[in-house]
């Protein structure tokens, strides 16, 4: 299948793309690989908060970032990853097609998801960056899609297509969830990040031979149930025990936050944000204010799941 899209003029307009955020619903890891990577099973929910992307062409290459969570661990330079990711698919095309209006983009980033908090902020701009490249070249293959994706981030190709999906490997290999109804979250982020590798390296102090990665069916029941109770039964994160190793004041939230009432308190990835599953909105409303003024809790930020996947900002 083909990701078709206008084609583009001789002077073609800037793009505006959506991507979403996510939270690692149940999050397995396994022994780690020759390649270093560690073998994962995870069932990734996409969510409501997200990040919007502006490409626009004939620019600079430039990178502005800008929004609730614009800072300087950003990169404006050619790491970025929304920069990444529109390189790669450069690269990767090897059709003939004309890709001289992506060779010059300015990308503006308008950044809603907290950076380096577990919730895929940085894999969302890239996956928006495919979307919008794509779009201003008049469609990419999905497969090609994927594989560029990929090739940028473990968590991109589940944000192209958002909603509830089984992640193996490092993420990439996909296959999808039956979900029904709404998810409530309420995402607690922290004032300081919690970098990813050193969340795995005392990962593999803690566990040396992990057990292997697996999803419980009964998580998977749950979600197609639509019941956030049974859910918060069997869901969990592999990476807690080494991630409050890190950074103690982790368990401070999550405790914190059933205090509160929380059905569960999940870590998001490798974190530091904290997911907390709550009955319905009411009930998030009620559990965002309480954590707000909880000790180590940056903001206490509502949303929903599962949301669309990347796509093209109407009007656009």
């Amino acid at each position: 299948m083909t990701t078709r899209l206008h084609p583009f003029s001789t002077a073609p307009a800037p793009v505006k793309v959506w991507a979403p955020g996510k939270i690692n619903i149940h999050l397995g890891v396994g022994e780690a690989g020759d390649d270093g990577y560690h073998e994962l099973a995870t069932v990734f929910q996409a969510l409501n908060l997200g990040e919007t992307l502006t490409l626009i062409p004939g620019g600079t290459r430039s990178i502005i970032v800008q929004g609730r969570y614009a800072d300087a661990a950003v990169p404006g330079d050619e790491s970025n990853l929304a920069r990444c990711a529109v390189d790669t698919l450069i690269a990767a095309l090897e059709d003939g097609r004309d890709v001289e209006v992506l060779r010059e983009l300015d990308i503006v980033i308008d950044k809603q998801i907290p950076v380096a908090g577990g919730m895929g902020g940085g894999s969302a701009d890239a996956a928006a960056a495919l979307i919008g490249a794509a779009h201003l070249i008049g469609g990419v293959d999905d497969a090609v899609l994927h594989e560029v994706a990929v090739a940028v981030g473990a968590d991109v190709a589940f944000l192209l297509r958002g909603g509830t999906a089984i992640g193996h490997g490092r993420g990439e290999r996909l296959s999808p969830v039956l979900t029904r109804g709404t998810f409530h979250w309420v995402m607690a982020t922290s004032a300081r990040p919690l970098p990813t590798r050193d969340v795995y390296a005392r990962f593999d102090e803690l566990h040396p031979t992990p057990t292997p990665a697996v999803v419980p069916d009964e998580v998977l029941t749950a979600l197609a149930a639509g019941e956030p109770e049974a859910l918060a039964d069997h869901a969990a994160n592999d990476l807690t025990e080494a991630a409050v190793s890190c950074m103690p004041e982790i368990a401070e939230v999550m405790e914190a936050g059933c205090a509160a009432g929380a059905l569960l308190p999940l870590l998001s990835g490798s974190g530091p944000t904290i997911g907390f599953l709550a009955r319905d909105a009411h009930h998030a409303l009620d559990l965002a204010v309480l954590l707000q003024a909880t000790r180590g809790v940056n903001e206490a930020l509502r949303t929903t799941g599962p949301a669309p996947g990347a796509h093209v900002v109407a009007g656009s």
